[in-house]
């Protein structure tokens, strides 16, 4: 046969034509997309922080309450940029129990820890839900519930897993979040069918019954979210009773706290006026109770002045007033200042630093406040050896303070705890070891307003390291 009859015929031959899609195919499609729009929407109505990823764990959406929330904008929580939100402790913990959900292939609930723009650290519960329409995993859905506004049944316990991280073993109690889940998985399913409809041309009374089961489901969408607005409403006045609470509670403890402080400095002053007078005193027994009276005095004092500043930052009273300062000079002398408390136990205290000058702007009584506490804490907690403090400038123009000492350490069970309010590494170190477990918090919280970050390192009978890294302009 002729090869160029074979090419005539060939290019002669006319290519089959892809029919357009019918009038009413075409409608249902734009109805799906119609549907779509509408899910969208509904996402980001429901008044939780919610983020969606794809089947390989990247995010790819967020809604308006994560970004509000967060002070993360939507390209700056895509992928796995999400995390910067989280607490530094609880990352690794979360994506462990995230890989677990998916080799599980069921939906998990746990709680972790996010923080705002001002530093603040809070818990919120969260259901990590699997997505799919066709049995296997196509995407995953994250329903965040702040804690404080939760309401905890009796009957759920959590469960500590460590490194800030909390499953929560019984979800069923959980009502309001389990609707909001199924809410999202029936978004996420309608989503998902449009999609499939928009792509592909299907039989038309294959795309009618879809279109008769979306309807059936849009329904049940609504009837939900009447319900999740009702309970949002109850959220919110619940809210507004702890909010209140809260700001009786502070207002209590700063005039507690002042009351308290008055009587307290004039038992310190005549104190210390009588022991000026110790040549007066008929023997030596007598200017050892003016010594007790003295010391117990001033521990009051400031276990005063921890509670107060407490209440002040709950209640947002407390302000930073920088000023240009030379931070080795502050370091010098605060532990000069301490070194009588480390030598009556018998330790060292030493400062290492090679810089003659390292000039910040900075709150000078704030960072004296934090240097205090944490030389104290860890004059009290080591029997024997020394500490070490050191300062060194850091890339980014900051500046890294470390404390070491040769102390008891804490567990790791107890490093996640370490900052809390009224926490110390267990009951019978409490009872042990004088203080209210404020001190560390405090630090905590100021060195978050100063835009900074505290870290810990520590095992038993090994002591610990606390680092300190602070901006060196406080804006």
């Amino acid at each position: 046969m002729n090869p160029a009859f074979n090419q005539q015929m060939s290019e002669s031959t006319p290519s089959p034509v892809e029919e357009p899609p019918s009038v009413e195919v075409e409608q249902l499609r734009l109805r799906l997309q119609a549907y779509e729009t509408r899910q969208q929407q509904l996402l980001q109505a429901i008044p939780h922080l919610i983020w969606l990823a794809d089947a390989n764990k990247s995010v790819v959406w967020v809604n308006q309450h994560w970004c509000s929330y967060t002070g993360l904008t939507m390209a700056a929580s895509l992928k796995q940029d999400f995390l910067q939100a989280l607490h530094p402790q609880d990352r690794d913990r979360f994506l462990s129990l995230w890989q677990q959900a998916e080799i599980a292939a069921n939906q998990f609930t746990l709680i972790y820890r996010l923080f705002q723009p001002n530093g603040t650290c809070q818990k919120f519960l969260v259901q990590l839900v699997p997505l799919s329409s066709t049995g296997q995993i196509e995407a995953w859905g994250a329903i965040h519930t702040h804690l404080p506004l939760a309401m905890q049944p009796d009957g759920i316990q959590l469960r500590d897993e460590g490194e800030g991280v909390e499953v929560v073993p019984s979800y069923a109690a959980w009502q309001g979040v389990s609707t909001i889940a199924s809410v999202i998985g029936q978004s996420a399913n309608l989503l998902t069918q449009g999609a499939i409809a928009s792509q592909q041309a299907q039989p038309l009374n294959t795309l009618k019954e879809q279109e008769n089961h979306l309807t059936a489901q849009n329904e049940l969408l609504l009837q939900q979210t009447s319900k999740l607005a009702q309970q949002q409403q109850q959220i919110q006045q619940q809210q507004q009773q702890l909010q209140q609470s809260a700001r009786l509670k502070s207002q209590f403890l700063a005039t507690i706290s002042h009351e308290l402080r008055t009587p307290m400095n004039a038992i310190i002053g005549f104190s210390q006026l009588l022991l000026r007078q110790r040549r007066y005193l008929s023997d030596s027994s007598q200017e050892d109770m003016l010594q007790r009276i003295l010391s117990n005095g001033r521990n009051l004092l400031s276990l005063i002045n921890n509670i107060l500043d407490l209440s002040n930052l709950e209640a947002g009273y407390l302000a930073l007033n920088p000023e240009n300062l030379d931070l080795g000079l502050l370091i010098r002398a605060t532990v000069e200042e301490m070194r009588s408390q480390a030598e009556q136990k018998g330790l060292s205290l030493q400062v290492q630093s090679d810089l003659q000058m390292l000039m910040v702007s900075n709150d000078r009584t704030r960072l004296h406040q934090i240097l205090v506490i944490l030389i104290s804490n860890a004059i009290k907690f080591t029997e024997s050896g020394g500490i070490l403090v050191s300062l060194e400038p850091i890339s980014g123009d900051r500046a890294l303070i470390t404390i070491q000492d040769t102390g008891i350490g804490i567990s790791k069970g107890d490093l996640s705890h370490i900052f809390e309010r009224f926490r110390q590494a267990d009951q019978s170190q409490s009872r042990r070891y004088s203080g209210a477990g404020l001190g560390l918090a405090i630090a905590d919280w100021l060195i978050r307003i100063m835009g900074g970050d505290i870290s810990v390192e520590s095992s038993p009978g090994q002591g610990s390291t606390f680092r300190v890294e602070l901006p060196r302009q406080v804006k």
